[in-house]
């Protein structure tokens, strides 16, 4: 069994914390009163405080007893688990609410959206499983069109696939609009390099086509969808294409032989991932940043704009930026690849280091929070910035705070991007929210506010194009080349 837990939804948090939380500040608060009347009190005080704490008490367990802070779920049984088709109309009006009345919906027809919502509602069968109500409603949430909302399968689903689960068992990646295999398989005779051609029936440009369709990302731009394909393929063709036991391969080797083979399906606990939860699946253990000096230049590498635990960023950044200037570095490398963003204070201490003036960052009304919080602040330079060649390296990973830095890098002309387009651009929704669906349990992070940076005449929903395009071939991923920094050190820019 496994106690799923139910999400505040006006804070990212559990109820149960929540609550906690409650519980003691008024508890605090009670206190402070019982000092202050203490001489009125007097002899009442213990007996106060037993009742405040028979209520805590009692009032805990009425919410436990309602399902306020969630439920138990038998983990053994989820995946095949039936839901009645008003078990899974109620999941759906609660997503449908969640977008509706939250999400600002700045890249999507509203109106449009709700039609989609309404013939979906047709479609819900009873005694559906978990996985089949997800790939019937996860296009919806797609339609969003927005990166920082996303349907994930439950806990207990993600537990009990770690018993089983048997997902394609060689790695793939997408390179050109073609699937290629990235692990040899010598009972079979498939070989790294070999491109698929279709798997269990459906051509690999099917197979493509179902995932982009399954995938979220901010407006029409598909690089983040692309991106995620290459790097979690078989993760997502489990949960949205095919989970079968084999799977029949035709493909084609590298002298161009038509062949086919037959895989048996495995499990793989780097394949167990969630669609908002291989955002960070890089980064489970740290080593969101690190920084090298050569002799003529230097690469800072900048994973996800998270913090390390002990480390202060503003502090890392200045010793960096101080050793460029004292070894007087001219050449400067950010490799931003594989960024999906996250902090936009820790963009702005890394582009402090870069502006030469007074910068605006974040445009247009925010809450008093944000504003309280210090997000309509403008960079201001740093005494240590850095002035010489900037080339920053970018992907279809980059959105959100990603996204953002590289709309300021380009309209300020502050250096040069190359690789590929961007997945996100100067403006898009965050501020997101969690929740969990009452009977399902599956999670939902959607998005309620709009951030923009202050910018001009770039695409609000195609992503960034670099300066110089350089994208990575089948050849230099199974050779371990990186043609993007190689671009970078051999040619004259």
């Amino acid at each position: 069994m496994m106690f799923s837990m139910n999400y505040f939804n006006a804070l990212p948090v559990n109820t149960i914390f929540l609550y906690a939380v409650i519980s003691v500040l008024l508890t605090i608060v009670l206190l402070l009163l019982l000092i202050v009347f203490r001489r009125k009190l007097k002899g009442k005080r213990k007996r106060i405080l037993g009742v405040w704490t028979l209520v805590v008490v009692l009032v805990f367990i009425i919410l436990s007893i309602t399902g306020s802070f969630g439920r138990f779920v038998d983990v053994n049984a989820t995946d095949n688990k039936e839901y009645s088709k008003g078990e899974l109309i109620e999941d759906l009006q609660q997503v449908e609410n969640c977008i509706m009345r939250e999400n600002p919906l700045i890249f999507t027809d509203k109106e449009v959206l709700k039609k989609r919502f309404a013939n979906t509602y047709d479609k819900i069968e009873d005694g559906m499983t978990e996985l089949e109500f997800y790939r019937l409603i996860n296009p919806l949430v797609v339609d969003v069109k927005c990166g920082h909302t996303n349907l994930s399968i439950s806990r207990a689903l993600q537990k009990n696939r770690e018993e089983t689960a048997k997902y394609f068992p060689l790695k793939v990646t997408l390179v050109d609009n073609k699937l290629y295999i990235l692990e040899g398989n010598k009972s079979s005779g498939i070989k790294a390099g070999d491109q698929i051609k279709s798997i269990n029936g459906r051509s690999s440009g099917q197979i493509i086509q179902i995932l982009l369709d399954n995938i979220s990302c901010d407006g029409d731009n598909d690089a983040k969808k692309r991106y995620i394909i290459s790097k979690h393929f078989n993760s997502r063709f489990f949960d949205f294409v095919d989970n079968s036991n084999y799977f029949n391969v035709e493909y084609l080797d590298k002298t161009g032989d038509l062949k086919n083979t037959r895989l048996n399906a495995e499990y793989r606990s780097e394949f167990n991932s969630t669609a908002w939860g291989l955002h960070f699946s890089d980064y489970q253990d740290g080593n969101y940043y690190d920084s090298k000096i050569y002799n003529d230049y230097a690469v800072l590498v900048v994973r996800i704009f998270m913090p390390e635990k002990g480390e202060d960023f503003a502090l890392f950044l200045d010793k960096f930026f101080s050793k460029l200037k004292e070894d007087h570095i001219s050449k400067l490398i950010i490799d931003l690849r594989g960024n999906f963003g996250a902090s936009h204070e820790m963009a702005k201490i890394l582009l402090s280091h870069l502006v030469s003036k007074k910068t605006v960052y974040l445009t247009g009304k925010l809450p008093f929070l944000q504003n309280l919080l210090g997000f309509s602040k403008p960079i201001i330079p740093a005494e240590n910035h850095f002035d010489g060649e900037l080339i920053v390296l970018t992907d279809g990973a980059n959105f959100s705070t990603a996204g953002h830095f590289c709309a300021i890098v380009k309209y300020h002309k502050l250096g040069i991007l190359l690789g590929t387009r961007t997945a996100g651009s100067h403006i898009c929704t965050d501020s997101s929210k969690d929740a969990v669906l009452n009977n399902t349990r599956m999670r939902f992070h959607y998005s309620t506010l709009v951030y923009q940076v202050a910018v001009e005449g770039l695409p609000a929903n195609e992503g960034i194009e670099p300066d110089i395009e350089v994208k990575s071939t089948i050849d230099s991923i199974l050779n371990n080349r990186d043609l993007q920094m190689e671009s970078c050190l051999n040619s004259k820019i």
